[in-house]
């Protein structure tokens, strides 16, 4: 597909997706006339992209990501290790989260007993 059915499909300007490609985070193939031809396998790194996005992974490690990915099977160990580590600080993240949550529960409901109606 090209750039603007992609850009539909995912969600994303065509000024960002050309974005991505200018930082090597996405390679479309070209056609004989040297448009973009995005294919299955872009949309979903481009799925896998946003959610590492969307977690806060550094740009540096979803770069070094990218790069490996590019390499195929070979650099599979070290593409799990990268999704380790980002798992292990999303859990921390998520405990974070968990104990503000119940904090501001607490704090919450402290009030709403002060609370004469």
């Amino acid at each position: 597909m090209y750039i603007k059915e992609f850009s539909i499909k995912t969600g994303l300007s065509i000024d960002t997706l050309r974005y991505y490609e200018e930082e090597k985070l996405l390679i479309p193939a070209r056609n004989d006339k040297n448009y973009r031809v995005y294919t299955e396998e872009d949309y979903c790194w481009v799925q896998l992209l946003l959610k590492m996005k969307q977690t806060s992974m550094t740009l540096a490690n979803i770069k070094e990501f990218a790069k490996l990915q590019k390499l195929g099977d070979e650099s599979l160990p070290e593409r799990i290790r990268i999704l380790d580590e980002h798992l292990e600080e999303l859990f921390q993240q998520q405990t974070n989260l968990m104990e503000t949550i119940t904090f501001v529960s607490e704090k919450m409901a402290s009030y709403q007993r002060k609370v004469v109606i």
